[in-house]
C-alpha cells in the first residue's frame, strides 16, 4: 500500500464516523508514523508503507474513528509557535488560549512595567502557557503551578523541550505560593458549566464533545457558571500580603455577566474587562490595577 492510497482510505473511514478534518487528520497521523513532515507526503504519495507502517497506522486510525484526540495520538500539540508534549494526565492546548498568553505579554510589556515582573501560571497543566510567556519575556520569573502531580512531570519536560527555567509548584491553586510579591496571575483553570459540558462551540460539536471524554475531568469541570475555581483563587488573592497588578483568566463565553459580577466583587476598584477571541466569544477576563 502506497501512502497516497493509505490516506485515501483512512481519510474516507474517518469521514464515515464523523470527522470533519478527516483529511488533514490523517496525514498528520501519517506523518508522525513516517516520521516525516506533511510535505513529504505530497511529494512522495507513491512511497510505499512497511507492513510494520502500515500497522501502526491502521491502529492508530482506528483510535481516531473514536475521536480520540490526534495530540494524544501522536503525544504532540503545537501552541504558540512551540512544540508541546502532552498526554492523557494534561488538558491538551487550544488556539483560543493563545489570546490569554498575548494580553499578559502585553500587559508587561506596556511601560512603565517591572523589567523583571514575576507571573504566577495557575493550574499549568502542559506548561504551555508558562513556557509561551517566558519565551516572550525571558527576563520575567515564571511559577507554574498545578494540583496533578503528573501534570507538573509533563510541565517540567516541556519546559525543558522548550529550553526555559520556570519554577514548578504542586498547588491547590495559589495554596503553596506564600508570600511572594507576585506582579501578574494567569490563568485557564477548568470553566465547563455542570450542567453544559460543550461551552466550547466549534463547527463540529459532537465531535468535540466526544474529544472532551478522552481528556483530564479535573481540568474541565468548573462547577456552577464555571466560576467555581475562580472564586476559589480570588479568595485566595485577597488574603495575599502583596496583591498582583493584573489577573488574566481564560474565562467560558457562555457567562460573562455571572463573571464580571464574580470578579466586581473581590475586585471593586479595578478596571474589569472581558476580551473576545478571533470567534467572537467572551474568552479573556482581565482584572488590572
Amino acid at each position: 500500500m502506497t501512502a497516497k492510497q493509505a490516506l485515501a482510505a483512512a481519510s474516507k473511514k474517518l469521514q464515515n464516523s464523523g470527522i470533519t478534518s478527516a483529511g488533514l487528520d490523517a496525514e498528520v497521523i501519517l506523518s508522525f508514523v513516517l516520521k516525516k513532515p506533511r510535505e513529504f507526503l505530497y511529494a512522495h504519495g507513491e512511497k510505499k508503507l512497511t507492513d510494520k507502517q502500515r500497522q501502526a497506522f491502521s491502529k492508530l486510525i482506528s483510535r481516531r474513528t473514536r475521536h480520540e484526540p490526534v495530540a494524544y495520538l501522536t503525544g504532540n500539540k503545537e501552541f504558540f509557535g512551540l512544540r508541546f508534549k502532552v498526554n492523557k494526565n494534561v488538558l491538551i492546548p487550544r488556539p483560543e488560549t493563545e489570546l490569554l498568553v498575548e494580553e499578559a505579554i502585553a500587559y508587561c510589556q506596556k511601560p512603565p512595567r517591572s523589567q523583571k515582573p514575576i507571573l504566577v501560571d495557575v493550574g499549568t497543566g502542559s506548561g504551555c502557557i508558562a513556557v509561551a510567556l517566558k519565551k516572550s519575556l525571558p527576563q520575567a520569573q515564571i511559577l507554574a503551578l498545578d494540583i496533578s502531580s503528573k501534570a507538573l512531570k509533563i510541565a517540567s519536560l516541556n519546559a525543558e523541550i522548550n529550553k526555559v527555567k520556570i519554577e514548578f509548584f504542586k498547588s491547590d491553586l495559589l495554596k503553596n505560593v506564600g508570600n511572594k510579591k507576585i506582579d501578574v496571575i494567569v490563568a485557564n483553570l477548568p470553566y465547563l458549566d455542570d450542567k453544559e459540558k460543550n461551552l466550547r462551540l466549534e463547527k463540529n460539536q459532537q465531535a468535540h464533545r466526544h474529544s472532551l471524554d478522552f481528556e483530564p475531568k479535573l481540568a474541565l469541570a468548573g462547577g456552577k457558571f464555571g466560576l467555581e475555581l475562580s472564586d476559589k483563587l480570588f479568595q485566595q488573592i485577597k488574603k495575599m500580603a502583596h496583591q498582583p497588578r493584573a489577573i488574566f483568566c481564560e474565562i467560558g463565553h457562555a457567562y460573562p455577566q455571572e463573571t464580571k459580577k464574580l470578579a466586581q466583587k473581590y475586585f471593586p476598584d479595578s478596571k474589569i474587562e472581558i476580551k473576545k477571541d478571533l470567534a467572537g466569544l467572551n474568552r479573556i477576563l482581565e482584572i488590572v490595577d
